[in-house]
């Protein structure tokens, strides 16, 4: 049967001579994979009355390994003159088409082991939401605290408004400025009434405020230690500019390679002496292109290159700042969590000198465990930055605008993009072309990035004061009513 062919499904009413109700079609979905000849009850689809018919499901890996083996046995063990007659018999004891085993014949040949393997599976990402850089990100956060600026209340609609226009130029509708919003940290909630505010994460504003507090009182003090700054990036094989100066019909123009094609993963570290001599890792991805660059990064590979590479180059009593990656975040004495069993979480309780009930239930020893463990934390990478008399600041979730080398790596692409468009996009050529443009930045950029991220810390701070007075102040608006309400209904 072909791709989105109508599988017509026949009914016979029982015990009647009239004549049969009109057949009821299902349209299948295209066929890229095998399938699979199942006998159903297609009562769920039609007349109660009506006979069993046929239906395509899809077949699993599993199932595809069974008729492979199917068909090599019979090609071992039967004597047939010509290959499409083991097809033909193959299908015939599997109950599956021909084609669909001439199919998985050339998916067992086109494996390395000979055995078939499912996809990986890719979440699906929006192009709406992968359009959207840091920058966007971090100019609609902006946005929504400007509102409370202003004493004015964010609303969807309104917001909506505002990023459709330049910078941001945002094409989604509301219900996707939504989902990318609520990603940003933001909860749509109600307070004290039924008026509903978009307002941000309490632990997230309480995350960026002691960042801010702590990254200022190191400024300030009597010896502030060095900033270092941390951050991993990419470079893709392929990567181009988007536009340049053609004919009409497009004839003159760079000869340009489709696909991103393979992908270097970056690590560096700098601050406003420019990048840490010595600390720059480059190395190819095992994964491509697929995923994101935080697939290619693991703890093993962070910390040799932090123990060998960054520690050794930076000034003495360093404080070095970076995000939250996993990589970055091994716990050495990790609390237990909702999987862990009871007798493991007695045993931490008893290692941290934790009071608690054995007797108690998992439950309850769980919540002894969440009031204790932030005080218990402990990174591994931190403490291997304590041992060598540098201090580890990590910056709160969802701003890394306040990572001055993402502006870093924003000109050094912008030069790859352009140096890179030529029919000569091998990897070679796009790693020299990225050691040139890393070896091009200057203090000079560097400091003129670190000046614009504390003009940015500076916005937040004044934002948090305005949200702070717009807060209280509807509170005590809304307390204002109610208690007008209630001497109303009093009277």
């Amino acid at each position: 049967m072909a791709s989105g062919e109508q599988l017509v499904l026949g009914t016979q009413m029982q015990g009647s001579s009239s004549l049969p109700p009109p057949p009821c079609r299902l349209t299948l979905p295209p066929a890229t994979d095998p399938v699979i000849t199942t006998i159903i009850n297609n009562s769920d689809i039609c007349d109660h009355n009506a006979f069993p018919v046929i239906a395509l499901l899809p077949l699993g890996s599993q199932a595809r390994n069974i008729i492979l083996n199917v068909f090599k046995y019979f090609r071992m063990h039967e004597n047939y003159d010509h290959i499409a007659e083991v097809e033909k018999k193959t299908a015939e004891a599997t109950q599956v088409s021909c084609r669909s085993v001439s199919r998985i014949r050339r998916q067992g040949r086109l494996s390395e082991t000979g055995v078939i393997s499912s996809p990986v599976y890719q979440k699906r990402v929006c192009p709406v939401f992968d359009a959207v850089d840091d920058f966007a990100r971090d100019v609609i956060r902006r946005e929504i605290l400007a509102f409370y600026e202003r004493g004015e209340l964010p609303t969807m609609e309104l917001l909506h408004e505002k990023v459709k226009e330049p910078p941001v130029s945002f094409a989604g509708g509301q219900t996707s400025l939504r989902i990318l919003v609520k990603d940003l940290g933001f909860r749509y909630k109600k307070h004290n009434s039924s008026r509903a505010l978009l307002m941000e994460r309490d632990d997230i504003v309480a995350e960026r405020n002691k960042y801010l507090r702590e990254i200022e009182r190191n400024r300030r003090s009597d010896q502030p230690r060095p900033e270092i700054f941390v951050d991993e990036t990419w470079v893709n094989q392929n990567a181009s500019v988007e536009r340049c100066w053609t004919t009409k019909a497009g004839a003159v123009g760079p000869r340009l390679k489709s696909g991103k094609g393979a992908r270097f993963i970056i690590v560096h570290a700098g601050g406003a002496d420019g990048f840490v001599p010595g600390a720059l890792l480059m190395f190819r991805s095992k994964h491509g292109n697929k995923g994101d660059y935080h697939d290619s990064m693991n703890h093993d590979t962070f910390k040799d290159w932090f123990l060998h590479q960054l520690l050794p180059n930076i000034p003495s009593k360093s404080l070095i700042v970076m995000d939250n990656a996993p990589y970055h975040s091994k716990q050495l004495n990790k609390a237990s969590t909702s999987q862990t069993r009871k007798p493991e979480i007695i045993k931490w309780l008893q290692e941290n000198s934790i009071e608690h009930d054995p007797t108690h239930s998992r439950p309850e020893l769980l919540q002894i465990v969440k009031i204790h463990k932030k005080r218990f934390q402990q990174y591994e990478i931190d403490e291997l930055a304590s041992t060598a008399g540098h201090r580890i600041l990590r910056l709160p979730p969802y701003y890394c605008q306040f990572n001055p080398i993402e502006l870093i790596w924003a000109q050094i692409k912008d030069k790859i993009s352009k140096r890179n468009s030529n029919s000569n996009q091998n990897m070679k050529n796009v790693e020299n072309i990225t050691r040139q443009a890393i070896e091009e930045v200057t203090k000079e950029n560097w400091q003129k990035c670190i000046d614009h991220v504390h003009k940015i810390e500076g916005d937040y701070r004044k934002k948090d004061v305005a949200y702070e007075h717009l807060y209280e102040s509807f509170t005590v608006d809304l307390l204002s009513s109610d208690e007008s309400s209630a001497e109303s209904d009093e009277d």
